[in-house]
């Protein structure tokens, strides 16, 4: 198995070593000057001093090494949303600390995440390297959602799973479009996302006992 199949989507990325790293440093620096179809494998050799066959040590081909910059950005953007999701009983401050930590993962990756975009587009589906990135962070907003709903911090009389799928959906959604292609700010989009969310899952109808606090 090569270095670069050794990914373990429960728990990040294998660890890598420098040759490796300079390849992808090499990647990053490359499609900031270029276009995804422009990028060679030759190119990336000589970025970042190595040989071709190292290159193809560690990435059977380019695609290869575009997918692991992607897994990366997904797996930090998991690690952004911990506060949330390995939050207590402050759903509402956790929310928000949160999205903007994960907003901050969305700017510093842009370009990757526009690619991602535009080669799942050429593909019309989400490529099974990604997959598994991509589906653990709506598993762990919904046991996030599911443990308060067991807490009673959240009414229970909604799905955790289609929550979490329709929320991080919702996110998704706004960010890439006022992040990744418009460029715009998301201090307040931030704010007002983290709000929908809280009472989306967090408010009780007033039937219901009034909202928790939180």
């Amino acid at each position: 198995m090569s270095p670069s199949a050794q990914v373990q989507p429960a728990g990040g990325l294998a660890p890598r070593n420098a040759t490796e790293d300079g390849i992808l440093a090499a990647a990053r620096e490359l499609l900031a000057e270029g276009t995804y179809d422009e990028l060679t494998v030759d190119a990336m050799a000589r970025r970042c001093y190595v040989s071709r066959t190292a290159v193809y040590f560690y990435f059977p081909n380019k695609r290869a090494v575009i997918d692991r910059l992607i897994q990366q950005a997904f797996a930090d953007m998991l690690t952004a949303a911990r506060p949330y999701l390995d939050g207590g009983t402050e759903p509402r401050r956790e929310l928000r600390q949160s999205l903007g930590r994960v907003s901050a993962v969305v700017n510093r990756e842009a370009s990757i995440l526009l690619l991602a975009a535009q080669l799942s587009g050429r593909e019309d589906r989400l490529p099974a390297e990604w997959e598994p990135y991509i589906r653990r962070l709506v598993v762990a907003v919904e046991r996030r959602i599911r443990r308060d709903q067991k807490r009673g911090i959240a009414p229970d009389d909604v799905s955790a799973r289609i929550s979490a799928q329709a929320l991080c959906a919702m996110v998704e959604r706004h960010i890439t479009i006022e992040v990744l292609r418009e460029g715009n700010v998301v201090t307040e989009s931030i704010r007002v996302l983290a709000e929908l969310w809280w009472r989306a899952v967090y408010s009780r109808s007033p039937g219901a006992g009034g909202a928790p606090s939180a």
